[in-house]
């Protein structure tokens, strides 16, 4: 998995607040999965997929590092 800037961040925030990390992973997932779902554009719904699998990922990621 490529790490990004926002997950290393989220990573050191994971360590102080681990509950509103994943709050935070779980709306952002909720937002791209409402998108995808609303759109018609096949394009659009591929970038969607392609965030969502990038998030959760990420929040697994954190997830097994912390519990």
């Amino acid at each position: 998995m490529k790490h990004t800037a926002r997950f290393e961040r989220r990573m050191q925030d994971a360590r102080a607040e681990l509950v509103e990390v994943m709050k935070t992973y779980k709306k952002e997932i909720a937002q791209e999965t409402a998108r995808r779902n609303g759109t018609r554009n096949s394009f659009v719904k591929a970038c969607c997929q392609q965030n969502i699998d990038q998030l959760t990922a990420e929040r697994d990621a954190i997830d097994a590092a912390f519990c």
